[in-house]
């Protein structure tokens, strides 16, 4: 278990971090030309040519990302972005951190207008191609988001990027329960060792993480399933809890039922959710 929750902290904000000196050192890497002399420096400093109004907007934006103050990005980008080149790896950064604030702060729509075209001229950047997906699935587009998680996964076997390689999950929704809210995180292939095909992390109202679901198809219980179509297997939601006493024990398991077809996300996604609020999971 140690290696998914390293998966899902890689994502936040050293993701973000991460994207942001990957993109600045590749701008830093290309030397200027002769006839570029005169700017060599301002080159060099992508931040070079911002004006002092938008340079404080940019250190603010960072600042709060850097500090998961959602709102604030949100805000400093909106104010930003129309002042920037389009085109550069600075914009481009804060473009991202941009819609990721919009998306957490539940401006899809807006999130939506930067990231499309973002995705568009960036195919291969798997960033914005994850948080895309999550977007179509927080907006229920459901064609949409299923087209841009093949994308996502398709981007994962061929990567040759070794950050993005060790990841074994995305995010792909969040869902407020009627307390706290859930994290449906996606894998890139079901998961050892319980073969699982879904995980939602659970959080309170606190934003403190409480336990995790996962909805498993272990090969052993296939031999008391018989498929009556092309794919189905049968699945199970379990519960996985850390020791309150001592994090560092074995975590309890429980079973809350079985579930038998093909896998299908709505339908998996909103069975694990029943199980999240409390409710009982429906007789196969």
């Amino acid at each position: 278990m140690k290696m998914r929750r390293k998966s899902v902290l890689l994502w936040g904000i050293f993701g973000l971090l991460f994207f942001m000196t990957a993109t600045w050192h590749l701008s830093a890497q290309q030397s200027p030309t002769p006839a570029d002399k005169d700017h060599a420096q301002t080159s060099s400093d992508p931040l070079a040519e911002l004006s002092p109004e938008n340079r404080i907007l940019f250190d603010a934006l960072r600042a709060a990302a850097q500090q998961g103050r959602d709102t604030d990005v949100l805000a400093n980008g909106k104010k930003l972005l129309p002042a920037l080149q389009t085109g550069t790896p600075l914009t481009d950064f804060v473009t991202y951190i941009t819609a990721n604030a919009a998306t957490e702060t539940g401006d899809m729509s807006y999130a939506l207008s930067l990231m499309k075209p973002f995705v568009d001229a960036h195919p291969k950047d798997w960033r914005a191609s994850a948080l895309l997906a999550r977007l179509y699935a927080e907006s229920g587009e459901k064609d949409l988001r299923d087209k841009q998680i093949a994308k996502v996964i398709e981007l994962h076997k061929q990567t040759t990027d070794a950050y993005f390689a060790k990841l074994h999950i995305f995010p792909i929704q969040k869902v407020k329960l009627h307390s706290g809210y859930a994290v449906f995180l996606y894998p890139f292939e079901p998961l050892a060792p319980h073969n699982s095909y879904l995980l939602a992390l659970i959080y309170t109202n606190e934003d403190k993480e409480d336990y995790r679901i996962e909805l498993e198809s272990l090969d052993v219980d296939q031999a008391f399933f018989k498929a009556k179509k092309p794919g189905e297997r049968r699945f199970s939601v379990d519960t996985f809890r850390k020791n309150e006493k001592n994090p560092e024990w074995p975590e309890s398991q429980a079973l809350h039922g079985f579930v038998d077809g093909v896998f299908d996300y709505d339908r998996m996604r909103d069975l694990m959710l029943r199980t999240a609020n409390g409710d009982e999971l429906p007789h196969n």
